[in-house]
């Protein structure tokens, strides 16, 4: 089924925002690999490494938030660190360090910018499994990339009503400045990572 979400002034606006931080992380060195069929084990488990310290950080930051809104939104469906430590364990792999920064949420203009980052990668992940599926070095664990199997598009249009409800001037101004954020801190956490993994030779290039 296709879901049409033409109709949210929300995502219309954060995707326009973040069309270009968006397009620089897609470029990434540690996460072009995963959409190439040339991709390796080790740089595999390099790109979930390094994803886990953004995960965990960003889940920190919306739950603490929710602690204080009960009711609000539930993410406790959506939590991801456990399918990136399924994944990690599987491969022999530990997580690199937690992301030092990430916008942690305090209304809920930011908190929409954040999910808004962290929901749409689900999207995404939905394509990557497949190709990932098709890789000569298959079958690989693709927890995280099929977090939410087959109620991805409704968790995803289930968000996006969240957001439009709060989308009057100022919250998605906020939406689209922490969106932005999230995304120049997870490229920034990604250039640590790479330079740490480049200090020991593991970054996969002659594995």
């Amino acid at each position: 089924m296709t879901v049409d979400f033409s109709g949210s002034v929300m995502h219309r606006h954060l995707r326009q925002a973040t069309k270009q931080p968006h397009h620089v992380l897609d470029h990434h060195p540690l996460l072009a690999p995963l959409l190439q069929p040339d991709l390796t084990v080790v740089q595999y488990g390099n790109a979930l490494a390094a994803l886990h310290g953004i995960q965990q950080r960003a889940e920190e930051g919306i739950l603490a938030f929710l602690d204080q809104h009960p009711g609000l939104f539930d993410y406790q469906s959506r939590l991801k660190v456990w399918a990136l430590d399924s994944d990690l364990a599987a491969l022999g792999r530990s997580p690199m360090g937690i992301a030092k920064k990430f916008p942690v949420p305090r209304t809920i203009g930011a908190l929409v910018g954040v999910l808004y980052v962290i929901e749409g990668s689900t999207q995404g992940g939905l394509m990557i499994a497949r190709l990932l599926q098709a890789l000569p070095i298959a079958p690989l664990p693709t927890a995280y990339f099929r977090v939410y199997r087959d109620t991805s598009a409704q968790k995803w249009e289930d968000f996006l009503q969240f957001a439009d409800r709060h989308r009057d001037t100022e919250e998605i101004e906020l939406a689209a400045a922490t969106a932005t954020s999230a995304f120049d801190a997870i490229h920034n956490h990604m250039e640590a990572c790479l330079q740490q993994l480049e200090a020991v030779g593991a970054t996969g290039a002659f594995a």
